[in-house]
């Protein structure tokens, strides 16, 4: 039989960093992992909007590989240790100083370099008031950049995200997380489209 081909990454959780959490799913009873090797991380990063093809362009040379693959293996494993911090997390108010993934984050935050820019800020840009603005900029010069990136996202979840927002989606086996910024905070499928539609099936036919 032939491998099933994998689809396209789940982009459902609202932050990058959730959709990081959901680059491993099993949709229809069979697990696919999107940062697999280190091109499809990099392809994942494109996707996820964390990074564009030309940023990317001289970490996929010859050269790079072996530090990929080294810097993949410890992005899947932030990837686990952010996942044991949403379980814990998620559905209650996040005030825990002493939560183990910070100082993780912390010390990923701190091996990274960036700087800051003065830019033209979007209002001048369309005419409005407000001429400049200073943004930071964090350059992905080495495969070992990635994981600061990654973790800047994941580190913007912890600080800015209300948790109580913060849901698994309840088809049983699901394994989608997503942050709810629905106006009346209701939602309950990672998409309608995949198990929302299945559930509204599945309770059709039990009438």
């Amino acid at each position: 039989m032939p491998k099933e081909a994998r689809p396209a990454p789940f982009l459902v959780g609202e932050t990058p960093a959730l959709d990081f959490l959901n680059t491993v799913a099993t949709p229809r009873s069979i697990r696919f992992d999107w940062l697999d090797t280190g091109p499809s991380l990099l392809d994942w990063l494109v996707a996820a909007g964390l990074a564009t093809e030309a940023e990317l362009r001289p970490l996929r040379t010859g050269g790079m590989q072996k530090e990929l693959e080294r810097t993949r293996r410890e992005i899947a494993a932030l990837r686990e240790t952010l996942r044991g911090f949403v379980e814990r997390a998620s559905g209650a108010e996040m005030a825990d100083a002493g939560e183990p993934i910070i100082p993780v984050l912390n010390g990923i935050l701190a091996t990274g370099h960036h700087h800051f820019r003065i830019e033209v800020a979007d209002e001048a840009a369309a005419g409005r008031q407000g001429s400049f603005r200073l943004t930071a900029h964090q350059p992905l010069v080495r495969p070992a950049d990635l994981i600061v990136r990654i973790a800047l996202a994941a580190s913007r979840l912890v600080a800015e995200a209300d948790f109580r927002h913060v849901r698994k989606c309840e088809a049983p086996a699901c394994t989608l997380y997503f942050l709810d910024v629905s106006r009346n905070h209701r939602r309950r499928w990672c998409s309608m489209e995949v198990c929302g539609n299945r559930a509204k099936a599945a309770a059709f036919r039990k009438r």
